[in-house]
């Protein structure tokens, strides 16, 4: 039997999947079976944009890259919309069919990766080739059309169940890179993601959809180094929402000695002040920032558990241990006010000397979160969903007091420029955030 896991287009080409990575792992150790990793996104990338891949990284080929791929990317979309075949189909289901696989399996991590997605499965469909599917991306329009798995563990018992093969108990789960060609990644150097737990230990933002249900498991540190010492690389960025202040020091005693960069998201919290010399010193290069608002109701609101004050301080201490600021800013969350706005630009410029790249983004109401369950504490009403062909339904809603969301979207674009004059690198490094590892 042999089985490939693929990862569909349409997101940044210039990191390896995790997630593909992982389940080849375990469940290469739990079926004596073939397995083997396709990263069809960056395949596409690559032969879709050759290009940019002949040319040294820099700002500009990252900025020009965006440029020209954004709205290639949504042609294609249209296009899969439309019943029509998107561009490289051809060629990306010929490396499919190349592989003979008895079962295909899609690990969908974002929104955009639906469409390419859809398209395969409904081809691989009339080659009587069966399909799984995966992931936080994965709605309830990919479910009617294949079967859908929560996670490595019923991916296991779905072969043990499907196929009557004896199943042993993975021992150590190291992510496998090994199928994937480092030529085919728009990066300086490869940068490999890495989680170091399942979950989240915090778990209170009210605004998450992300792990309220998952119980919080640690990685061991011994299995995070034998992955860093297998990949052989030296670049890494952990893509957990949160790591905690023991969590980090544990990181950094046995980043030191493999002489890696990382990069990670952290909660901008007092418990972290003191601790980045050490965490430079063992490679911490860069961080995102989950600061969300310049206001403390607001953080209140959010549940954030962060204070301006403390905020401010461990901005500075980082930014003076050498590490990058890159920040995260919520616009309009429910009930906030445009005084309110005007405390988030005063914040981010009072402490501009601090901050590397600021991220803006807008309030977006989110089923299974906080805000979703309890509508009546943020002054939330009218909740309504458009539906949509291929992904999600659109959330919208009215607030009983603060900016409505129509005043969101212009105040938004009427002060972007207050927050992006605080930047002192290239805005494109929102969508490569590793990639300031380098900068």
């Amino acid at each position: 039997m042999k089985i490939i896991l693929i990862y569909p287009p349409f997101c940044s080409p210039s990191t390896m999947p995790h997630s593909i990575s992982y389940l080849k792992s375990f469940i290469s150790q739990s079926f004596n079976l073939k397995i083997k990793c396709l990263d069809l996104n960056a395949k596409f990338n690559k032969k879709r944009f050759k290009e940019f891949y002949s040319q040294k990284c820099s700002p500009e080929i990252f900025t020009e890259f965006d440029k020209v791929s954004r709205p290639i990317y949504s042609k294609n979309n249209k296009l899969i919309y439309q019943n029509n075949n998107p561009e490289l189909f051809k060629e990306m289901l010929s490396l499919i069919k190349k592989e003979s696989p008895d079962l295909v399996a899609f690990s969908l991590v974002y929104n955009s990766q639906c469409f390419y997605a859809q398209a395969l499965i409904q081809e691989l469909k009339k080659l009587n080739i069966p399909t799984l599917i995966g992931g936080p991306a994965v709605n309830h329009h990919l479910y009617e059309m294949s079967t859908f798995l929560v996670d490595e563990h019923q991916f296991a018992d779905y072969i043990e169940k499907n196929y009557n093969l004896k199943r042993s108990v993975p021992k150590e789960v190291i992510p496998d890179f090994s199928d994937f060609d480092k030529k085919d990644y728009l990066t300086e150097e490869i940068v490999i993601p890495l989680r170091t737990s399942h979950s989240c230990y915090y778990k209170q933002c009210a605004f998450c959809t992300h792990h309220q249900s998952q119980n919080y498991r640690e990685i061991p540190l011994e299995q995070i180094k034998k992955t860093i010492i297998k990949s052989g690389y030296k670049n890494v960025f952990f893509f957990d929402d949160m790591i905690s202040k023991k969590r980090l020091l544990e990181l950094a005693t046995v980043l030191k000695p493999l002489k890696v960069k990382w990069w990670c998201q952290l909660r901008p919290s007092k418990e972290l002040l003191g601790s980045f010399k050490t965490l430079y010193d063992s490679g911490l290069r860069s961080v995102s920032w989950g600061v969300e608002s310049g206001n403390q109701r607001v953080l209140d609101l959010m549940c954030k558990g962060t204070n301006i004050t403390d905020i401010s301080k461990v901005l500075k201490e980082s930014h003076e241990s050498g590490i990058k600021n890159l920040v995260f800013i919520i616009i309009g969350f429910p009930t906030e006010t445009k005084e309110e706005l005007f405390d988030s630009i005063k914040f981010v410029e009072n402490n501009s000397k601090y901050i590397d790249l600021i991220s803006t983004s807008r309030f977006g109401l989110q089923r299974g979160s906080k805000v979703f369950m309890y509508p009546e504490k943020y002054g939330i009403t009218e909740i309504k969903e458009n539906s949509r062909t291929i992904l999600e339904g659109q959330i919208t809603y009215k607030v009983k007091s603060g900016m409505t969301p129509e005043d969101v979207k212009k105040f938004h674009h009427r002060y972007l420029r207050s927050f992006v004059k605080i930047n002192k690198i290239t805005k494109v490094y929102n969508y490569f955030k590793e990639q300031t590892l380098f900068l």
